[in-house]
């Protein structure tokens, strides 16, 4: 589903953000992305919804490869990706169902069928009673379950999400984290960076780990968790 080739990326003047990174992600795998603060988690994120392009190797997505897409051809592939970002990223000015429904709008989806949509995704997150309030009067939890609504109301295959519990009390983490479990066992490729080695350790998935740009270590269950318990 996610595959990269030998990806470096780099800015002018500075050292490589990622070197020489290779990896490959299948279908419906849950995988964590972790490493401490710089270590380029979030600009791999970022290469993996088309924010960043690489400045060599290769990215494959479901088989296309995305650094040679054009800019007119990006709004077209980021409809199989959903992204949730730590700090929610709602639009104030609108309802709840108006930001889920967002990207539905963007694509042309006729009004009641955006409608429609948006509140079968808010019930599935428990939140459909908050539909026409202000996201601005949700609790952080229920802000990052709206954004993990937006994320998928459009059926994406793949669901980006950066440090989704990095602002949550430990109950909401394992809210959170169920739904993004939930999601995936439904078929959806999850990918979750974080720097929480509680939650590597309690649902034992597949691990990356990243530091300085390189890929370090590529564990599954229990030994991801004994690796970072290890270096805890």
């Amino acid at each position: 589903m996610i595959q990269m080739f030998h990806v470096t990326k780099s800015y002018p003047g500075d050292p490589p953000v990622l070197t020489d990174l290779n990896l490959d992600i299948d279908k419906a795998e849950f995988v964590f992305l972790t490493g401490p603060s710089g270590a380029g988690k979030s600009t791999l994120l970022k290469l993996m919804f088309l924010a960043e392009r690489p400045t060599r190797g290769q990215i494959l997505i479901a088989g296309r490869n995305i650094a040679r897409v054009r800019e007119s051809s990006v709004p077209y592939l980021r409809r199989n990706i959903g992204v949730v970002f730590q700090d929610f990223k709602l639009l104030p000015t609108r309802t709840v169902a108006e930001n889920v429904g967002f990207t539905l709008d963007v694509l042309g989806v006729p009004r009641d069928d955006v409608r429609d949509k948006s509140l079968k995704m808010l019930r599935r997150v428990g939140l459909e009673h908050k539909a026409d309030v202000s996201p601005l009067k949700l609790s952080g939890g229920e802000q990052q379950r709206v954004s993990l609504a937006r994320a998928l109301v459009n059926d994406p295959a793949i669901l980006l999400a950066d440090e989704p519990t990095g602002n949550l009390d430990p109950a909401l983490t394992v809210e959170i984290m169920n739904l993004l479990c939930d999601v995936n066992a439904r078929g959806t490729t999850v990918v979750v960076a974080t720097h929480d080695a509680s939650l590597i350790a309690r649902y034992q998935k597949r691990t990356l780990r990243l530091e300085k740009g390189s890929l370090v270590a590529d564990e599954k269950g229990a030994k991801a968790a004994r690796l970072m318990a290890l270096e805890a």
